[in-house]
């Protein structure tokens, strides 16, 4: 037997996943939304115990602009991630965390500039596949790269300086971020970009869209920080993906690798794969699965290994019913091969 712990599926909490916003004020050119959710799982073997478990999580943000000029604007964001239970995602009392809290300033055609905690640049990649209600693949991280700094949450930094740019398909983003000066901040520094480029053309009178996106960081730790994990000193992360969208069907495959360099022990590579199909039988009703590994490349040992399906029912447009599934194989540890879990989320 082999086991799903609850660390696997908590990704899929802290993943992005934007509602609607609703505008509660817009006067003299500034302008100020709020948005939610409210999520319940449910789901067999989430515990140490091997026992069945459920949480109840939600999210509270807001997202201001302020008109400049005809050019520029200013652009501010904060979210929370509130968890009901202690202990579901760290060890601190505190059940508010922020997963956004990022300023800038919007150039228009010029690009954006921001800093902050950010939704950083390697989304542009890792989202290809982030598509499921109830589980975010963990194969873009090991070690540093699931938790880079001292924030808890995955794919956000603190202290980023970030750019973005958009013109047609085109869309570029870079980052460099120095950590919030914490001193139990596992970087000095880092480097990350991505760009993509989406277009599309007719087949049988309906267009099939394609983006393609690569995507690259580099984050630098202080080897002689010896209380944190691992003796790594450098972390490269390198991506490329590829998304396709044709009428009511859409598939997203990722392929990556990561390489730790090690003080006075040969660099660690892991290579990584995603893929997500996707089906929308209704506007209703759609179903998805996909498979996902990280293995590492020196002795192909098996860090991650699953097979994921998913059926999603919308009861309204922000309201999710949804079933996931999950066959894990790999050999990291020992724990139950099957995994389900029922999920309902509601957004505002």
């Amino acid at each position: 037997m082999k086991t799903i712990p609850l660390a696997l599926l908590l990704p899929a909490l802290l993943a992005t996943s934007a509602a609607e916003a609703v505008t509660v004020y817009n006067s003299k050119g500034t302008q100020l939304d709020i948005y939610g959710r409210i999520e319940a799982q449910t789901g067999n073997e989430w515990t140490d115990e091997h026992t069945n478990a459920t949480n109840l999580t939600g999210r509270l943000g807001f997202e201001a602009k302020q008109k400049l000029d005809e050019q520029f604007g200013l652009f501010g964001k904060l979210e929370w991630q509130v968890n009901t239970q202690k202990n579901d995602t760290e060890v601190a009392e505190d059940n508010w965390d922020i997963r956004y809290g990022y300023i800038g300033i919007d150039g228009k055609d010029l690009g954006k500039l921001m800093v902050g905690r950010t939704r950083n640049p390697m989304y542009q990649w890792m989202g290809i596949t982030d598509r499921y209600m109830n589980y975010t693949a963990n194969v873009y991280s090991n070690w540093v790269g699931t938790r880079i700094d001292s924030s808890y949450q995955w794919n956000r930094q603190d202290g980023t300086l970030q750019y973005e740019y958009t013109n047609g398909g085109l869309d570029v983003r870079t980052a460099y971020v120095m950590g919030n000066g914490a001193s139990d901040s596992t970087v000095d520094d880092g480097y990350m970009a991505s760009l993509g480029y989406a277009f599309e053309f007719p087949v049988m009178g309906t267009p099939l869209k394609i983006k393609p996106v690569i995507a690259w960081q580099k984050m630098t730790k202080d080897p002689k920080n010896t209380s944190l994990s691992g003796n790594y000193t450098d972390y490269t992360q390198k991506g490329v993906g590829i998304r396709l969208s044709y009428d009511k069907a859409y598939l997203g495959i990722n392929v990556g690798r990561q390489t730790y360099e090690q003080t006075g022990q040969p660099d660690k590579d892991y290579d990584a794969f995603d893929s997500l199909a996707e089906y929308w039988f209704t506007s209703k009703v759609a179903l998805r699965g996909g498979y996902s590994q990280l293995i590492e490349s020196e002795n192909d040992y098996v860090h991650r290994k699953q097979w994921i399906s998913e059926l999603e029912y919308r009861l309204k447009k922000d309201v999710h019913l949804s079933a996931t599934y999950i066959y894990d194989d790999r050999e990291s540890y020992d724990s139950a091969e099957n995994l389900w879990v029922l999920g309902l989320r509601y957004e505002f």
